[in-house]
């Protein structure tokens, strides 16, 4: 996941987040371009298991739950730590659901790559994609499980 976020900024010059924070929590990735109000924008991509069982409480009753509190506490962990930067939490749930500020940074980003490129189903290209790449990911997720139940049961 990180990596896609890193095509949405491809043309921007970046720099390694060791270099944000030294010995503190390091975000997956930072911005030399200002993003809003002349701050950088530092963001960390996060993947909570829908089904998970810390999360099931959550998911079993709304869709998106486990990606809202993912993306809360993403931003305890960051919020104090990058007070020159403005910090995004990229939650995606593994079956699809998104944080609410990821999904509305996400058309921001593929509103303006639209306007550049002239084609207006970017956004519907980009959600094609993570929903390849989460499928992906699953499919790892469960293979690895099924293997390990099988190491269990030996």
């Amino acid at each position: 996941m990180p990596n896609l976020t890193l095509r949405c900024y491809k043309s921007l010059p970046r720099y390694s987040s060791t270099s944000v924070l030294h010995g503190g929590p390091r975000p997956d990735g930072c911005t030399l371009i200002p993003w809003k109000a002349g701050r950088c924008l530092a963001w960390d991509v996060t993947v909570p298991g829908t089904l998970a069982e810390r999360y099931l409480n959550l998911t079993s009753k709304e869709c998106g739950l486990a990606a809202a509190r993912a993306a809360d506490e993403k931003i305890k962990k960051y919020g104090n730590a990058l007070p020159s930067m403005e910090f995004l939490p990229i939650c995606i749930e593994v079956l699809g659901a998104m944080d609410p500020n990821t999904l509305k940074f996400f058309k921001a980003i593929y509103k303006m790559i639209s306007v550049r490129s002239g084609d207006s189903r970017e956004l519907f290209f980009a959600t094609n994609h993570i929903s390849y790449l989460l499928q992906r990911f699953l499919r790892v997720c469960v293979l690895e499980n099924i293997q390990l139940n099988a190491d269990m049961c030996n």
